[in-house]
């Protein structure tokens, strides 16, 4: 992979990568990450590198070409789906994904406290992340200073 061929960000937040690795999510296997506000992809493809199934969010609809450009042309990376939609709008209309980890990074202050509700409750009601089955789900939960 060439670093300089990426569209966006190059490399996973830092704080994120951190968190993957103390909380041993490199030793999971079969797993599925649904991040919303995935950007450019750049935090899935930590996740892409440990064989995960990625599934990426995100409004922009240039962020989304990136991302989709970046995991199939330049990490040739098979087991990846992004959506350029509203991650309120997703989390209400998608189902059945039942993700071991869901990422949240750097957008939830973008939003009020009554939507962030909606969105962790339509997540959870849609099983967008495991919910029940014996299976356990991470969050990664980030918020910029105000």
């Amino acid at each position: 992979m060439f670093i300089n061929k990426i569209k966006g960000f190059k490399y996973p937040d830092m704080e994120l990568v951190r968190w993957f690795f103390k909380n041993k999510l490199d030793t999971l296997k079969n797993a599925k990450v649904l991040e919303f506000a995935s950007h450019n992809g750049n935090n899935l493809s930590l996740f892409a590198n440990y064989d995960y199934e990625c599934i990426g969010v995100e409004l922009s609809k240039q962020n989304h070409e990136n991302a989709i450009y970046n995991f199939k042309e330049i990490m040739h990376y098979q087991k990846a789906s992004f959506f350029n939609e509203n991650m309120l709008d997703f989390a209400k209309n998608h189902q059945n994904i039942n993700a071991d980890v869901l990422l949240i990074p750097n957008v939830i202050n973008y939003i009020t406290k009554d939507e962030f509700k909606n969105l962790l409750q339509d997540a959870k009601q849609n099983n967008l992340y495991q919910v029940s089955g014996g299976g356990v789900c991470s969050f990664f939960l980030k918020s910029k200073k105000c």
